[in-house]
């Protein structure tokens, strides 16, 4: 038999599949939703709390107009929440997710690629010698700016973790699945804390930097080379050597 909150969360997803609730909608209030299912507003408080934590919605307390429950699109919220707790409780190693990240950022650097090359082609197919815009080439733009501001010597550790992070997101964007895009997310997120304490106990931060900045810039030239099987190759071993030299453990 469903618990009171899995008919609520079942009634918003019909919601969803039929087109009644969309992105930027509001969720009607507990007591509506409760009326509507027959169950309590402490039910409904509770199927709440999980579409929050999933990053289904974003709730914001008061009375005012922008009170309520919001429909939002936050996937990786919720997948980096689970990750996250899992990796804490040891129910699953840090290393499995390095692996993951691995496999998965490997082939969407190298769709990236894939998806440069084929607009040469096509370029050069019409004869044209001006770049058109590609899917992703907001996205590798946006990582090209990333790396020049990683490039600052004097730039906090912190900060450049979170260049870093937003530097690889680009990269994977530019793929085009936003799947892959949400997973990726998810993994890089879960693990922040291991990689930011394991990097604050380098000997030789400086030096760290300057390679790190030197293989993104590396992986970064093989995309937009329309180069798949390298940029394959130096996300694989940038991954790897940024574990192996700061000795990541859980």
């Amino acid at each position: 038999m469903n618990k009171a909150y899995e008919i609520v969360l079942a009634g918003i997803e019909r919601a969803f599949l039929d087109g009644s609730l969309t992105l930027g909608d509001r969720l009607p209030g507990e007591r509506s939703l409760a009326e509507r299912f027959d169950v309590s507003r402490s039910s409904v408080r509770e199927a709440i709390r999980i579409l929050d934590a999933v990053g289904l919605i974003r709730s914001n307390v008061g009375s005012g107009p922008g009170a309520g429950s919001v429909i939002v699109s936050e996937p990786a919220v919720g997948l980096s929440r689970a990750l996250k707790l899992h990796v804490s409780a040891r129910h699953i190693a840090a290393a499995d997710v390095l692996t993951t990240r691995v496999v998965l950022e490997s082939e969407a650097v190298a769709t990236a690629a894939e998806a440069v090359a084929a607009e040469s082609v096509q370029r050069h197919g019409r004869g044209s010698s001006v770049q058109s815009p590609g899917p992703g080439d907001v996205h590798l733009r946006g990582a090209g700016d990333l790396l020049t501001a990683m490039r600052d010597p004097d730039i906090a550790k912190e900060d450049f973790h979170n260049l870093d992070a937003r530097f690889h997101r680009e990269l994977c964007a530019a793929a085009g699945n936003p799947v892959t895009d949400i997973i990726l997310a998810s993994l890089s997120s879960s693990i922040l804390d291991y990689v930011s304490a394991a990097a604050a106990a380098t000997d030789d931060w400086p030096w760290v930097q300057a390679e790190l900045t030197k293989q993104h810039a590396g992986l970064l030239e093989s995309i937009l080379a329309g180069d798949a099987d390298r940029a394959r190759q130096e996300c694989a071993a940038h991954i790897h050597w940024f574990a192996t030299t700061t000795g990541i453990r859980p």
